[in-house]
């Protein structure tokens, strides 16, 4: 396999056995009769940095801010959202010594894991920054980590949503000092002695370095009756609790996208058990479920102005199992194409195959969560996407 051919087949959503999904590659994508190893893969890998998957993620992250400029603003920012999760890894040996591991709390045993954490563009649905590291990597550091290797070319405002594990005087000094907007949920304990328990909303001082830091205290009560409380530097008056309310909700969008990077995109499902391999199959998701939204986005607005003129009573939407299972090796193809007609009709073809599996988009709906053990192993409600 040429270099092209081995980064093109990392990025063809690989979740069979390796050497099942190399045969489908060579057979389908690339029409060739020889089909090499599974071991002459793995031994061609090791010669390709992750800083590809990495790059091509920049480059497109680029394209859809620099170049498109029809991207959403949130009041004239960029809304994103940091947050980190746990990536569960082969249980190898090499792998705990090179990632960390975690003590399973019923067996004892020691299970090797990740830390993972994402910028998140939580309008526009797109990653604009990732980062795997040891287990147990301070969440602040690999968020501050991020920020800084985030292009900003300064006409777009930036503002961050943060959850509850980041506040602290050092970050919000660093935020501050570079011009970045946040809101962060408080803990209970954070700040304490200096938030008035009476106000909903007030300016405090914070200290750190021998600076002093003004930000806002928002206090407001959730229909669960529990009180949640923000940090922020947006001293914007006409801002009100609610639109706080309204705005830190926004984060949860964070959330769905490791849904779906886990679930539907398989991140966890590596090819490999070498740290070359991990960092490789960690990267690799991030830059397809960019290049998926960018369809996702497309083809929504092509079944929107198909169903303009149908009197129907709810908007609908792609269904994105469909969107990635039809993506699985025809993205391939649409790189592997020089021609720009067959190119776009390959992508058509994507399109119309996806538009007639539009599901209805119901406002407002919500499935409140029911904690109980888990039983039958392949749920109705969670297909996999590939």
């Amino acid at each position: 396999m040429s270099f092209k051919e081995t980064i093109l087949f990392m990025l063809n959503m690989v979740n069979k056995s390796l050497q099942i999904e190399l045969n489908n590659f060579f057979e389908k994508v690339l029409k060739k009769d020889d089909v090499i190893s599974k071991q002459a893969f793995s031994e061609n890998r090791q010669k390709i940095s992750p800083n590809a998957f990495i790059e091509l993620n920049d480059k497109i992250v680029e394209v859809i801010y620099e170049e498109c400029n029809e991207y959403e603003l949130w009041n004239g920012y960029r809304l994103s959202a940091i947050d980190g999760t746990t990536i569960e890894l082969p249980n190898t040996e090499l792998l705990r010594n090179e990632f960390g591991y975690a003590k399973n709390q019923h067996a004892g045993v020691a299970i090797a894991r990740g830390s993972a954490c994402c910028i998140f563009d939580v309008l526009n649905k797109i990653v604009i920054k990732s980062k795997i590291d040891r287990f147990g990597t301070s969440e602040r550091k690999m968020a501050m980590d991020l920020i800084s290797e985030m292009k900003n070319d300064n006409s777009t405002k930036e503002l961050i949503l943060f959850d509850r594990g980041y506040p602290s005087s050092e970050i919000i000094s660093k935020l501050v000092e570079s011009n970045i907007y946040f809101v962060m949920r408080l803990k209970n304990s954070v700040f304490k002695k200096k938030i008035d328990a009476e106000k909903q909303d007030q300016i405090i001082e914070i200290k750190y370095d021998k600076k002093v830091y003004n930000v806002r205290v928002i206090k407001f009560y959730l229909e669960s009756e529990i009180e949640e409380v923000l940090i922020t530097n947006l001293f914007d008056e006409s801002m009100k609790i609610e639109d706080f309310k309204e705005l830190y909700f926004k984060r949860w969008g964070i959330e769905i996208k490791y849904d779906e990077l886990k679930n539907r995109l398989e991140i966890e499902n590596f090819t490999g058990a070498t740290k070359i391999a991990i960092e490789q199959d960690f990267y690799a998701p991030i830059y397809l479920s960019n290049m998926i939204e960018l369809a996702r986005k497309d083809i929504d607005e092509t079944v929107t102005i198909g169903r303009k003129n149908k009197n129907t009573k709810y908007e609908y939407k792609i269904n994105l199992n469909i969107l990635i299972g039809s993506l699985k090796d025809k993205l391939i193809m649409m790189f592997l194409e020089e021609s720009p007609r067959k190119r776009n009709k390959i992508y058509k073809e994507v399109m119309k195959q996806v538009s007639r599996s539009s599901i209805p988009i119901r406002p407002d709906r919500q499935n409140p969560r029911i904690k109980r053990i888990a039983r039958g192993k392949y749920k109705k409600n969670k297909k996999r996407s590939l």
